[in-house]
């Protein structure tokens, strides 16, 4: 299906400012996990509402709506409203959706307007100086873009039925990847579930492939010379055979994980990641002890009226017994992500009601008011699921569930390594496919392999491709 939006030179263009109040009316708003005010929550949230209704009052011209519609499929929603140019006016979206998969113009560049000082922070020269540059620079689109203002990350860990553990004999939570493979053999001699789960290739991977490669960090994420690992410096690597089945520390821990995979659900090794909604399903219903997620989930297990206490553990430290290529370093935080503080500002072609004189300024500078370090730590604290990273904000989580786990990652060096970001639907998509093929035994190791290459290679020459990339610049 071609893109059905073309960019405008206008959207390319720095974003002039209009005195705010100019315009009048209602801004739309769609902000998933911290939509105020949510009839269905056990503890709804109140700090985006609080933080609108401090800006309406400053411009009493205004409205903000939020919209409490759920969105199944935040991807097809997006489509769908932008073909009808009825997109809400400021939408979460995920960056790498925004980057890649998405239609090109369903959401303004707001590199420019992170380049103007935001009045909302004292002393402020340039707005981007309050986000963190290192998020910043990772949500970077290939063309320079920035369509999403991100302000959290979501910490994955494994959380677990602390009533199975008792049952099984398991008397502390694992902390090497040994005594998780101990503990899910106690877990399936007591009869009990051990974990029901598509195991999602980027989410593990990056455990694995943060610790092989630890000591190229540096050297994978220097290539554009920007913070972090973009998708050009993941080009380059797979290009450069860094990080492809050509090096073998790239796929040397598939047969390791595959230890633990063999004690769960079968049924589910094959799947698309989307049925990891099923996983959670059983988790809260008691019928498996183990949960790989995101801090997310903790609101969610409290929604669902989960009925055992609920104790977490992060990625054990992988030692030689696992690989001689490991290093040992703490990798429990590379899965975490952008979480629901990544909103991106519809177009006047996604949105037809953005055409009227002064709305764009005025919903960016609506932006810039919640845009603020203190209004980020508001909104992302309430929560008590994600964690802020902007400069000047901290952590707090939901003191339901034993968190010690989602502490520890906090303050930890973010050097994540993986694949997926330079092509649409690598990650999650191809190289998903062969790693369940063979984690369920439908395919060998060295077929595995092979299809990897293939896949990469293929990724590297279509980022080339249609980047304008020339692989042999790069060191």
């Amino acid at each position: 299906m071609k893109p059905f939006f073309v960019l405008t030179a206008a959207l390319a263009l720095p974003l002039a400012s209009a005195a705010p109040g100019a315009w009048k009316g209602t801004i739309t708003m769609y902000v998933q996990d911290y939509t105020p005010n949510v009839a269905a929550s056990k503890r709804p949230l109140k700090a985006f509402q609080q933080i609108a209704d401090e800006y309406t009052k400053k411009y009493p011209g205004i409205k903000i709506t939020f919209s409490k519609t759920p969105v199944p499929d935040n991807d097809t929603m997006v489509r769908v409203k932008a073909a009808a140019g009825e997109l809400f006016d400021i939408y979460w979206a995920q960056v790498a959706s925004l980057n890649s998969t998405l239609p090109k113009g369903v959401a303004v560049n707001l590199a420019p307007t992170l380049e103007q000082p935001n009045p909302y922070i004292p002393g402020n020269k340039a707005w981007k100086d309050a986000v963190n540059a290192r998020v910043l620079a990772e949500d970077t689109a290939p063309n320079g873009a920035t369509y999403a203002l991100s302000g959290d990350v979501v910490a994955f860990t494994l959380f677990y039925n602390a009533t199975s553990f008792k049952k099984a004999g398991i008397l502390r939570a694992p902390t090497s990847w040994t005594e998780l493979l101990e503990a899910s053999k106690k877990l399936k001699a007591a009869g009990l579930g051990v974990m029901t789960a598509v195991p999602a290739y980027p989410w593990w991977s990056r455990h694995f492939q943060s610790d092989l490669y630890s000591k190229d960090y540096d050297r994978i994420s220097g290539f554009d010379g920007q913070p972090g690992i973009t998708a050009l410096d993941e080009a380059v690597a797979i290009q450069k055979g860094i990080l492809s089945p050509k090096d073998e520390r790239f796929m040397s821990w598939w047969p390791v994980f595959k230890q633990f995979t063999d004690y769960w659900d079968k049924d589910y090794l094959t799947l698309a990641p989307e049925k990891n909604y099923d996983a959670f399903q059983t988790f809260v219903g008691g019928k498996e002890t183990l949960l790989y997620e995101g801090s997310y989930k903790t609101r969610e297990m409290q929604d669902a009226g989960i009925k055992f206490p609920v104790g977490a553990f992060n990625f054990p430290k992988l030692s030689k017994k696992e690989s001689k290529y490991a290093t040992g370093v703490d990798t429990s935080n590379v899965t975490g992500g952008t979480g629901s503080f990544q909103f991106a500002v519809s177009s006047t072609v996604s949105n037809k009601s953005m055409n009227e004189a002064g709305k764009l300024e005025a919903v960016l500078d609506w932006m810039k008011f919640f845009g603020t370090p203190k209004n980020v730590q508001r909104i992302v604290g309430e929560g008590g699921t994600y964690i802020p990273t902007w400069p000047g904000t901290t952590p707090k989580f939901d003191k339901q569930y034993d968190s010690a786990a989602l502490s520890a990652q906090i303050g930890l060096p973010y050097r994540s390594i993986g694949v997926g970001d330079s092509a649409p639907n690598l990650g999650w998509g191809d190289m998903q496919r062969i790693f369940g093929l063979y984690l369920s035994g439908n395919i060998n190791f060295e077929a595995a392999k092979t299809q990897t290459q293939q896949t990469l290679d293929r990724a590297a020459a279509d980022y080339a491709r249609k980047n304008k990339v020339d692989f042999s610049k790069y060191k």
